[in-house]
């Protein structure tokens, strides 16, 4: 059977009545049950009640999905709505991970494990945005699978709370973990991913961290050195999550033969001075401070938008999904719509595009589908099916 996608959206405030609208919109132009459903949902509703909103129109369908730090629908960039996808015609197999929390390393090689048999063609992996390192976790899924699968995904927010997030495994609402989606069937794809961030000044190297702690750069301590470069503008925002220069300057890490950098955003500065970020930053790494423009962001995004669609053989893409990190959205502003607008103009705008702004982004290095997936941050990855 050809591959067929349906969205829907709701914004109604009450959450059984939001998932049952945005079902009854994805029902529209499919001749049967849908093989899968994707969700995206704001945090403000009641997450079980969306659920139970769906399975009142496709009782039996997979569902797998997250909390997101804003939505994205077609052209536009949502907040307080929930999100759908639905796909006919593709095979998929959900499985959950284990506690990340505990040990993200471990949790993400369950989750391989589990998915290892049905791993054939692409995995598709959503993961809690705040419970622990995303980069031991995406590391863990790797060992676990045994081999270089296609795996494509985001982190789960809150709303730029950075308190609890959750994720969608059929029917249950969980919470410090990851789940997947094993695709496999008769479908094509293509995978974007660009950031646009430059390296400013002379490399530094890691010389102690702790996971995804950053406690030294050069032998001095990381606070000190954010203070000597930004003084006072960093000290205030010791005390926000995601401040501006955290989001404007993020520390970009080099990647074994790729040109490319591994973005890493400080989220906070912990009591004892560690730089608390969302991945981790290696003892021994070499890294740099990134600069990001508006203007660079968007024609990254063209970039990812036509590497892409470069991939998909000919094929027409069906529907588009769209992993945006909340840095992004934040350094956008109101005009964040522009940089959705931008992948539309490359891959049609008649085709469905949908996604959430994320606390991270799962992919491989350039988004060649030979490479190695890893944790990224400040980072547009676009999965273009047909």
């Amino acid at each position: 059977m050809a591959l067929t996608c349906t969205i829907g959206k709701s914004k109604t405030t009450e959450g059984m009545a939001a998932g049952r609208e945005a079902a009854a919109a994805c029902l529209l132009g499919l001749s049967q049950s849908p093989d899968l459903l994707v969700l995206f949902c704001s945090l403000r509703f009641v997450q079980e009640q969306v659920l139970l909103g769906i399975r009142t129109i496709f009782s039996l369908t997979p569902i797998i999905g997250c909390s997101s730090a804003g939505e994205i629908f077609n052209s536009e960039g949502e907040e307080a709505s929930v999100v759908l996808a639905a796909l006919q015609g593709i095979s998929a197999q959900l499985q959950p991970g284990g506690n990340i929390a505990e040990d993200p390393l471990a949790a993400g090689r369950l989750l391989g494990e589990r998915l290892r048999a049905d791993a054939t063609q692409l995995l598709m992996i959503l993961s809690d945005g705040v419970a622990g390192d995303g980069g031991a976790l995406v590391q863990g899924v790797r060992e676990g699978l045994g081999k270089i699968v296609p795996m494509v995904g985001g982190a789960a927010g809150d709303e730029f709370l950075f308190e609890k997030t959750y994720q969608y495994c059929h029917a249950a609402v969980l919470t410090q973990t990851a789940v997947g989606a094993a695709l496999s069937g008769d479908f094509t794809f293509g995978i974007g991913v660009r950031h646009g961030w430059e390296p400013v000044g002379l490399p530094a190297k890691v010389t102690k961290s702790r996971g995804h702690r950053l406690y030294e750069l050069n032998g001095v301590p990381a606070v000190q050195f954010y203070e000597d470069t930004f003084g006072e503008h960093f000290d205030r925002q010791r005390r926000e999550p995601l401040g501006r220069v955290g989001l404007l300057y993020p520390l970009g890490m080099s990647i074994p033969d790729s040109t490319e950098f591994l973005l890493r955003a400080a989220f906070s500065v912990e009591p004892d001075g560690a730089l608390h970020y969302a991945a981790d930053l290696p003892e021994g790494a070499d890294v740099c401070l990134m600069i990001g423009s508006v203007e660079g962001a968007i024609k990254a995004a063209r970039i990812a938008a036509m590497e892409a669609l470069s991939q998909m053989q000919g094929r027409t893409p069906k529907i588009a999904f769209v992993f945006n990190c909340i840095a992004r959205r934040k350094m956008f502003g109101r005009r964040a719509h522009e940089e959705i607008d931008t992948i539309r103009d490359i891959i049609g705008e008649k085709v469905p595009l949908v996604g959430f702004y994320t606390y991270g982004e799962i992919a491989p290095v350039e988004g060649l589908k030979t490479n190695p997936a890893f944790f990224h941050n400040e980072t547009v990855v676009i999965l273009l099916l047909g």
